[in-house]
């Protein structure tokens, strides 16, 4: 079966429970964590850097919007960054 590419393709889980790592190629461009916000629990994503104080907020998308967390990341990625290089269709 050939996996087609696509922004939720690139989500990885990363080892910490409720935690989601962003990739292109290998490099982590985000982070998505699930959060309580006012008693709902919400995906929050913010950029990558090693250093926490220069990560950027994407934004919160409800809990079972993996798909669009993963879609607008990619859109703010590739608006910051221009075209990747992933083998993305």
């Amino acid at each position: 079966m050939v996996q087609h590419w696509s922004p939720l393709s690139q989500v990885q889980a990363s080892p910490e429970a409720g935690s989601w790592y962003m990739f292109d190629r290998s490099m982590r461009i985000a982070i998505i964590r699930l959060v309580q916000v006012r008693g709902r629990r919400l995906l929050r994503v913010v950029t990558y850097d090693q250093n926490p104080e220069r990560r950027v907020l994407i934004g919160y998308f409800p809990q079972d919007a993996m798909r669009l967390a993963a879609e607008c990341t990619w859109s703010e990625y590739v608006r910051a960054a221009g075209p990747s290089t992933s083998n993305r269709r």
